[in-house]
């Protein structure tokens, strides 16, 4: 077994390019439900964050699952994903504490499932996450 330090792929990935450090990102995608996408993307997380790694997970899913399994109660966040989305937060004032060090989320919400209706006559649309990752990029 090896660690996430020993693998190639991370640590070629890590290494800063022309003095610069770049951020990682790592996708996890499937149509099917219940195929372990958000356990893998939060285990994933969590043990990068171990491992050293400053980690943003998004949690793109309404169901929110990565951000409740986290212990982030719904409830209380002001902002989701779903306001980034839309153009009524910045990255700065959705990203929340996980209470892990080096973790920190971009929680969901069921609003969330909303959001391609609102947005389907918005030019750009798909890059909207994108964009508003932009300006925090730097900081994983």
């Amino acid at each position: 077994m090896r660690t996430l330090g020993r693998s190639p792929l991370i640590r070629e990935s890590a290494r800063p390019s022309a003095g610069r450090r770049s951020a990682i990102t790592i996708a996890l995608a499937n149509q099917k439900g219940g195929v372990g996408k958000t356990t893998t993307a939060v285990s994933l997380s969590v043990a990068l964050a171990a491992g050293g790694y400053r980690v943003l997970l998004v949690d793109i899913d309404p169901q929110g699952n990565a951000t409740s399994s986290l212990g982030i109660e719904k409830t209380d966040l002001e902002y989701t994903i779903y306001d980034l989305l839309v153009g009524n937060a910045p990255a700065q004032d959705v990203i929340v504490e996980t209470g892990r060090e080096r973790l920190q989320l971009l929680p969901s919400s069921p609003e969330l499932a909303g959001a391609e209706v609102e947005l389907v006559g918005v030019s750009a649309r798909e890059s909207r996450l994108k964009a508003g990752l932009d300006p925090v990029r730097d900081a994983y």
